[in-house]
């Protein structure tokens, strides 16, 4: 009678116990929530980040992927990729700097301003590399006067050996390398002085090709920072005189289609830009 009871009982544990849920009752914990498909501006950014992540371009995909993070706060896969291209650069930062110092220290100044400017260009707040490179252009520079006022002496001097019918030998120009110093201000993230050295040159100059494409690239860029700071008009504007220095680039003519298609977007008013 016993083991019947015990048995009895089994059986009716058995006809109790709960089915498992099947796979559609709960989501999937390693799935993660639910998310729509990405947009085209999403997408686009997706394959920027990704692109220069390929290609070693770090200061880029951290762009991307920070405008990436302003966009979808909720995608933590977003915020993960950013802090893990800033630890790249935060480790090859490390790496090219007592490089570049030690080019510096034994005169080999054109190594060390290669790795000064590659460091700037993955971190454009270095005031390390910064203020490198503004010691090294101090000392040409001052090479370079002292090299011209000995050239001036020594042709003064030729002059009056030879006589008073030969023409004196005028001064050469300063060379202002205005290119150059605009692309060190970039690179340090000084964005609005390079665009500002840029307009005054190109408006002495309209038919400066390298300072023109130069001059768009920081508008594209500048308007990555008024995209951040969730600017969309100002970015607008960046992007339409932009496209103005450089009709065809199909990039920046796409993200103004779709910036202009975005909800509550505004036209862009660009006379006297």
């Amino acid at each position: 009678m016993r083991r019947l009871v015990v048995s009895v009982c089994v059986v009716a544990m058995a006809g109790c116990a709960v089915a498992p849920p099947t796979s559609g009752a709960f989501p999937s914990a390693s799935l993660g929530p639910a998310r729509a498909s990405p947009s085209a501006f999403e997408q686009q950014y997706r394959d920027r980040a990704a692109s220069a992540q390929r290609e070693g371009h770090l200061a880029d995909a951290a762009i991307a992927w920070e405008v990436l993070t302003v966009l979808r706060p909720d995608a933590a896969e977003y915020r993960d990729a950013l802090a893990e291209t800033r630890r790249q650069i935060d480790v090859s930062v490390a790496e090219r700097l007592p490089r570049a110092a030690a080019a510096q220290r034994r005169g080999d100044l054109e190594t060390a301003t290669q790795l000064y400017l590659s460091v700037l260009a993955l971190q454009p707040n270095s005031s390390t590399a910064a203020d490198a490179l503004r010691s090294m252009e101090r000392e040409r520079v001052k090479r370079q006067q002292l090299g011209r006022l000995s050239r001036l002496t020594l042709a003064r001097r030729g002059s009056e050996t030879m006589g008073s019918n030969d023409k004196p030998v005028a001064p050469a120009g300063v060379d202002r390398n205005e290119l150059e110093h605009a692309a060190i201000l970039a690179r340090q993230g000084e964005i609005d002085s390079a665009i500002t050295l840029l307009e005054r040159r190109i408006a002495a100059d309209r038919s400066d090709r390298a300072a023109s494409s130069m001059l768009a690239d920081l508008y594209e860029r500048k308007a990555d920072d008024l995209l951040v700071a969730r600017d969309t008009a100002g970015a607008m504007a960046l992007l339409e005189k932009s496209l103005r220095l450089d009709p065809g680039d199909a990039q920046v003519t796409e993200r103004l289609k779709q910036l202009r298609s975005a909800p509550g977007s505004k036209p862009v008013d660009t006379k006297g830009r």
